[in-house]
């Protein structure tokens, strides 16, 4: 999903960051254009600058008219925000826009005020009232607009920091050993989904390291028995007791015969945790689903003395295409499963039905059942529900787990149902095969 957004174009997050950093470009430019206007708007009221012409001109027009001049100086000072004082050649004040005129002072600067002369050309003065230019002002007004971008970017940084900061712990404690550590990233976008994607991962990886350590207490029990079995009948042998070595030796063949479908269980779940379903060879090839069921029944009961099977084939079932003897191993890994987890001499049903555009087969037993808890990980490569291991329900919990490969390989799916006490119920759905 996220790689095919990356081919698409930028995610939320990348125009998040992108838009804020062009938010802070434009706060940024108009502050810097609001220090240079005011400063440029200082520097036009020099002596030299358009104002100080527009003074020499015109006001000098007005020097007969004081009514004119006074009209003029208020204009002036509304519209630029100056005082003016005009003053004859002879010191005389002939007009003034400030509340406190003075006599002809000296150009000075300072304070909070500053001014300066202008000579008119019958040789007056006006003398400009300005604030003065104060760097300082300009320097406080810019770190007034950087202190509050820096504020308003805290929020920003602070919502891809978090997430951040709980992914590298919760990968530090993983890392660690700590296979219960969680991320719990709340967050919404690609810092959220990222959050996520760890915690399943971490959730899988505690999954598989469990069913490791389920593998090899499993494993370790099998081997117990046969084992013991062993030494018995190599004392028994160098004692001399030939025929209950002979006992012995008959029951060992049969927990060798044992020994190898693990062994070649394990092999397979291997093959199927690195490569998937391809690790499977699937024969493309026509298949009876009704044959296949009767064969695996024949040898269920070939194998399971005394254990009813009630078997049930409709007619009518569609044609299938796939590999007949990984589905015989399918369906041999749910009947052997249902004769683990029911007591004799409960039967064991299979059954065999056509349904919409393929077919469906279904094991049901009357056994236990199984906990609501352990049903999403009934699949689970090494889970047992039985966790006492005990001999008669034995094995490495692989069997469910090379079923739904299976059914998985042929295009369909399996599932189960059941209740504590109430028995289980396996249903495998095949699809048929396409109308040539």
């Amino acid at each position: 999903m996220t790689a095919s957004r990356g081919r698409r174009g930028h995610g939320p997050l990348f125009w998040r960051i992108y838009l804020h950093g062009v938010m802070l470009l434009v706060l940024v430019g108009l502050a810097v254009a609001a220090v240079g206007f005011a400063l440029r708007r200082g520097a036009e009221w020099g002596p030299g600058g358009p104002p100080a012409r527009y003074a020499a001109d015109r006001i000098a027009e007005l020097t007969g008219d004081p009514a004119g001049l006074e009209r003029e100086l208020a204009r002036v000072k509304e519209a630029f925000g100056v005082e003016a004082s005009v003053y004859a050649a002879d010191g005389r004040l002939l007009a003034t826009s400030a509340p406190e005129p003075e006599p002809v002072p000296a150009p000075r600067a300072g304070g909070h005020r500053f001014a300066w002369n202008v000579r008119l050309r019958d040789g007056g003065t006006v003398v400009v009232h300005s604030a003065p230019h104060d760097p300082a002002r300009g320097l406080f007004f810019i770190g007034a607009v950087l202190v509050a971008l820096a504020l308003a970017s805290f929020p920003l940084a602070r919502s891809i920091a978090a997430p951040v900061e709980r992914l590298t712990v919760a990968a530090r404690a993983l890392g660690e050993g700590d296979l219960s550590a969680r991320a719990n990233v709340r967050a919404r976008g690609e810092l959220g989904e990222l959050g996520r994607a760890f915690d399943e991962m971490a959730a899988r990886l505690e999954a598989l390291v469990k069913g490791e350590r389920e593998l090899l207490a499993n494993v370790s029990h099998e081997l117990r028995t046969p084992l013991a079995r062993i030494r018995v009948a190599l004392e028994l042998a160098a004692e001399g007791d030939l025929e209950r070595a002979r006992r012995y030796l008959g029951e060992i063949g049969q927990d060798l015969a044992e020994l190898d479908g693990l062994v070649e269980d394990v092999l397979a779940a291997a093959r199927l945790e690195v490569r998937g379903a391809a690790a499977l060879r699937v024969d493309d090839r026509p298949v009876d689903l009704g044959a296949v069921a009767r064969e695996a029944a024949d040898r269920f009961r070939a194998s399971h003395e005394g254990r009813a099977l009630e078997l049930d084939v409709a007619a009518g079932l569609p044609p299938l295409r796939g590999d007949a003897a990984l589905l015989r191993r399918l369906v041999a890994n749910l009947l052997d499963n249902a004769a683990k987890y029911s007591e004799p001499p409960s039967p064991v049903a299979l059954s065999v039905r056509p349904d919409g555009g393929g077919a469906v087969l279904e094991v049901r037993d009357r056994g236990i059942g199984i906990a609501p808890e352990d049903l999403p990980r009934l699949f689970t490569p090494f889970f047992r529900t039985d966790r006492s291991r005990a001999r008669g329900t034995g094995g490495t919990g692989l069997g469910l787990a090379l079923a739904k490969r299976i059914a998985e390989a042929h295009g369909g799916d399996v599932s189960a149902a059941s209740g504590a006490g109430e028995g289980t119920t396996f249903r495998v759905r095949l699809p048929a095969a396409p109308a040539q």
